[in-house]
């Protein structure tokens, strides 16, 4: 029997297996780094144990201080969760061999499943198809392979998933950019920088079969999930069941997917995922571990799947058949991220002044008020699910919730979930892998009702601070202009926006504007004003009354540092020449890597960083000079 359980991970997913655990009454100890050390997972844990700096090679992904960690508490086993170490044979048959009890299935089946290029040959012995691939060769022999079956291909890494290393190229010269990153990228996340290809299939639909095995050789499905909104191969939205798949395609899946199970004689919680057109079905890649989409299995079929997982851990025989399955209703699945949307989903970092998710719905989280969100990890810091009778009733109930949900002090997604949410596409259930992707997006506009709460509550704050005598506001005439949205004039008593005047009272949580009432969230950090209303989320950068005027060399012409990061390559020399949206470097955050490319023609002045440095948003990165007129260019 588990009486002290090691959770080797972190973030959302510890905090997950934490409640299990504290259910059932089994001890729980979380590591964590050196950025993780405030975290919720770490003040909710029984105890917690620091095993290194913040970068993850440091920390979650050291085996040996993962190990020192379980010694020192005294665990009787160790959960990986998902990502880090989750799908490391190696890990697991180390973990073994200390005499622990590793939650999830054997070392030797989590090597033959966690590389997909084994996978695939396994499902093409026993008669489950597979897309066309290459095995993992180096890269002359995939732009070979590539060469071969025609473009495009899908690139991906062969030890892991979630999108990580994995690129859709179009053609040669695409797929050479794409290795090196790709490689580096899956090397972060799985150890192995191993990759291989797979021909690229047309919109189709991602749909997954959850399975549950004893050690004694049951196995049994838990139904299907669909996984098809995804943006940059990272899954949005998920649900189950999938709706407008027939029953016939369901059963060749799970079908399919029990040989699997049975074939690699698996234990513990497994996932297997699947491609699927009209007509046709493949197979994809077995995770050996829990899914972060697990919930909305559970929601319909009303198990606790890690309760599952520690079940099976401690050699006892699954409590149910097949035939005792059933799916019931509904469930949807958003996963909340710390991104800008409407700055091409760049990652988003900064302190969380708010977090209040909906009352209704369930929220699986590893943040709170008080909480960073930092460039060392997954941008993904919670996901809020929501059941119904049916799926129409399941998506406006996520709806809802996303939008009574309050997360202040770092931008995010849910604005753009809700758009989702609202897409008549979506809610015809006509889903495929591209969609998202296809969807063209912009940031909402900040409202009337968000400008008039911000410019209320700074009002009030000055007031409360003494900064403003506490008088009617009759008698204070004062001007707020925020960043490029109208000024906000205060004058007997009445708000003033682009020349409409409303009459507006504010308290915390409530604002009235011209007699309706409205829910309304506001905090302060720094000099930007949050506002969360029923219109969504906003933040506001408060300016001066009367700004100092920009130089003109400081206008225009700068580009810098999008967003905190690491430089991991470097791809121009001091004094080369480079054209306009030539790739010039590459930054790391949150596990993913973007490109900074030249604005314009020019040559390479300087370059301040070296490879492997930590970066500031705003930083300097690279100076151009202009050929012809010899200015300069920050980025």
């Amino acid at each position: 029997m588990i009486r002290t359980l090691l959770i080797a991970n972190r973030g959302e997913i510890a905090c997950r297996i934490l409640a299990t655990c504290h259910r059932l009454g089994i001890r729980a100890v979380v590591v964590c780094s050196e950025a993780d050390t405030g975290s919720l997972a770490v003040r909710t844990a029984d105890e917690a144990i620091c095993i290194g700096p913040a970068p993850a090679g440091e920390s979650y992904l050291d085996i040996d201080a993962v190990l020192n960690a379980a010694r020192l508490c005294g665990a009787d086993a160790v959960h990986p969760g998902y990502g880090f170490l989750a799908e490391n044979a190696e890990f697991a048959r180390r973990v073994v061999e200390a005499g622990l009890v590793f939650v999830g299935p054997r070392p030797e089946v989590i090597a033959q499943m966690g590389c997909k290029v084994a996978a695939r040959a396994l499902c093409q012995e026993i008669g489950v198809p597979v897309v066309p691939g290459s095995g993992a060769v180096d890269d002359a022999g995939l732009l070979d392979w590539a060469q071969r079956m025609g473009y495009p291909v899908m690139l991906k890494a062969s030890a892991g998933g979630g999108g990580k290393g994995m690129r859709r190229v179009g053609d040669a010269q695409a797929l050479k950019t794409a290795l090196s990153s790709a490689r580096r990228e899956a090397e972060k996340a799985f150890g192995s920088d191993a990759v291989y290809l797979e021909r690229a299939l047309v919109q189709p639909r991602h749909l997954e079969v959850q399975i549950v095995s004893d050690h004694l050789g049951h196995h049994v499905h838990l139904g299907v999930r669909d996984c098809s909104l995804q943006r940059r191969h990272q899954k949005v939205i998920e649900e189950c069941p999938p709706s407008g798949v027939s029953p016939e395609i369901l059963s060749s899946l799970t079908e399919a997917a029990l040989k699997l199970a049975r074939a690699v004689d698996y234990t513990n919680v497994g996932t297997i995922e699947f491609l699927v057109t009209q007509t046709e079905h493949f197979f994809l890649e077995m995770n050996t571990r829990l899914q972060v989409e697990h919930p909305v299995t559970e929601a319909v079929t009303g198990l606790d799947l890690v309760e599952l997982q520690l079940l099976i851990a401690e050699d006892r025989r699954l409590p149910f058949r097949q035939d005792q399955i059933a799916i019931r209703g509904h469930a949807v699945e958003a996963r909340i991220a710390c991104e800008d949307p409407g700055a091409g989903f760049l990652p988003a970092t900064g302190p969380v002044l708010v977090w209040e998710p909906a009352f209704r719905a369930r929220v699986d989280t590893g943040i709170d008020k008080g909480s960073v969100a930092g460039p060392h990890y997954d941008s993904m810091v919670a996901k809020i699910i929501c059941w119904g009778d049916d799926r129409a009733a399941a998506l406006r109930r996520l709806d809802w919730s996303l939008g009574n949900t309050v997360f202040l002090g770092v931008r995010h997604n849910i604005d753009f979930l809700r758009t989702l949410m609202r897409n008549p596409t979506i809610q015809a259930g006509k889903l495929n892998t591209e969609f998202v992707e296809a969807l063209s997006y912009s940031a909402p506009t900040v409202t009337r009702h968000q400008l008039l709460a911000a410019a209320a509550a700074r009002l009030l704050a000055q007031r409360v601070e003494g900064r403003v005598e506490d008088e009617a506001l009759a008698a204070f005439p004062i001007c707020l202009e925020f960043e490029g949205q109208p000024a906000v004039h205060i004058k007997d008593g009445q708000f003033l926006v682009e020349q409409e005047t409303y009459r507006v009272d504010y308290w915390p949580g409530t604002l009235v504007v011209d007699g309706r009432r409205f829910p309304v969230t506001v905090a302060e950090y720094d000099t930007v004003w949050w506002v969360h209303t029923p219109d969504g989320t906003a933040d506001l950068l408060a300016c001066p009354r009367h700004p100092v005027p920009r130089s003109s060399t400081a206008a225009g012409h700068s580009l810098r540092a999008p967003m905190p990061g690491k430089l991991v390559e470097v791809m121009v020399q001091v004094g080369e020449a480079v054209s306009a949206d030539q790739p010039l470097l590459k930054l790391e955050a949150m596990k993913m890597e973007h490109i900074i490319c030249a604005p314009n023609d020019g040559v390479v002045d300087f370059l301040p960083f070296a490879v492997g440095e930590q970066v500031d948003a705003g930083a300097n990165l690279v100076g151009l000079s202009q050929p012809k007129s010899g200015h300069t260019t920050d980025l």
